[in-house]
């Protein structure tokens, strides 16, 4: 018995038309051994599809009666594959409206059969005329934040198209989200967890502008936009979180183990005093290594122990610095008010810091 009698196509369904029937029609010729359909949640009107569906050899439905959306049906379908098919090989997920070919889901199977410890994604050329705007330019946006935050390139941040070997489905069990943003939370764990994302081309199919998709522009979309934020609000809460840490520390070290009393202008208007050198020094050192094992072990969720990352950190941290207050004196030069110098330095180094910590650090 070949691999391939051994893999699970694994379509999640809600309101289906005759593209699911039609979908099963053209698989019958290929050599998977079962199609599970996951009816999410569709109501009666769509029973008889259903039982359409259950007519062709091999194929399952299971279901719920309310909607819970596609990244439930997914996790639904990979849970009850794990209980009822523990001999699978591999798991490839299609959409039922149509959107991917037979083809492309056989060439899906058959590269996740050959690299099992990747996630294989099936993406689309977004350069052919009949893909629908909101389509096209979501995916770019997307395509755009997705590799600014997590550092991978993906062509097709939005395909339905994907395959999972045994122990690389196990991984997105727990991944949270419950519609789309499931599969993009996915792409953001595959990130950190080391596993990489293969890309093979396949066919771009949109019957009617994609009509029959249940993609809400708005909610779906903020869900979506959600996922980045999540992520970036880590690095967010551990940057001010060190930053109290360094003020508080600073202020410790300069009032209560020296007894300063005289005026604190700053570091910088303050370098031949040595107990605010000492009292900055000590305080940024040891914000930084709380900010340094937060964005490690919690942000970026790197694993690996080097001593190369803490010295690459801490250059990042000197160079952060000196970035920062020659911004602030850029802005003071040029005539920005004095108020907003150094917030809108930070605010411009944050997202440098950021990009060279997940490419340079943590990658």
């Amino acid at each position: 018995m070949s691999e391939l009698s051994k893999v699970v196509i694994l379509i999640p369904s809600y309101e289906p038309d005759e593209k699911l029937p039609k979908l099963l029609n053209e698989l019958q010729g290929l050599p998977f051994g079962n199609i599970l359909i996951v009816n999410d949640g569709s109501g009666e009107r769509y029973e008889d599809i259903f039982n359409e569906c259950r007519a062709f050899p091999n194929v399952e439905v299971i279901g719920y009666e309310t909607n819970r959306g596609k990244g439930f049906a997914l996790k639904k379908g990979f849970a009850y594959i794990r209980e009822n098919h523990p001999d699978f090989t591999a798991v490839v997920t299609a959409d039922s409206d149509g959107q991917h070919t037979p083809n492309d889901i056989l060439r899906t199977a058959q590269t996740t059969l050959e690299n099992p410890d990747k996630l294989v994604l099936g993406s689309r050329c977004w350069n052919e005329e009949n893909i629908p705007f909101r389509s096209r330019y979501g995916n770019k946006i997307t395509k755009f934040i997705f590799k600014w935050i997590s550092g991978t390139k993906v062509e097709d941040t939005q395909t339905g198209l994907r395959g999972f070997s045994p122990a690389v489905a196990a991984e997105f069990l727990k991944t949270k989200g419950d519609r789309f943003e499931y599969e993009m939370n996915m792409l953001m764990e595959a990130r950190l967890r080391h596993i990489e994302i293969l890309e093979i081309p396949i066919e771009t199919v949109y019957i009617e502008e994609n009509k029959s998709s249940h993609f809400r522009p708005f909610k779906d979309s903020v869900k979506i936009y959600s996922v980045f934020f999540k992520h970036l609000s880590k690095f967010i809460i551990s940057s001010l979180s060190a930053t109290v840490i360094d003020f508080a520390l600073y202020a410790i070290m300069l009032n209560a183990v020296f007894g300063y009393t005289g005026e604190n202008t700053g570091f910088l208007d303050n370098l031949t005093d040595y107990r605010i050198v000492i009292s900055f020094v000590v305080a940024r050192v040891l914000s930084s290594a709380f900010n340094f094992a937060i964005n490690k072990y919690v942000v970026f969720k790197e694993r690996k122990r080097s001593a190369k990352e803490i010295v690459k950190y801490y250059a990042i941290v000197v160079v952060v610095f000196l970035c920062t207050v020659l911004l602030n004196s850029l802005f003071l030069t040029v005539g920005v008010a004095q108020w907003l110098c150094q917030p809108l330095a930070t605010f411009i180094m944050f997202f440098i810091s950021y990009y060279f910590q997940r490419v340079i650090v943590f990658k």
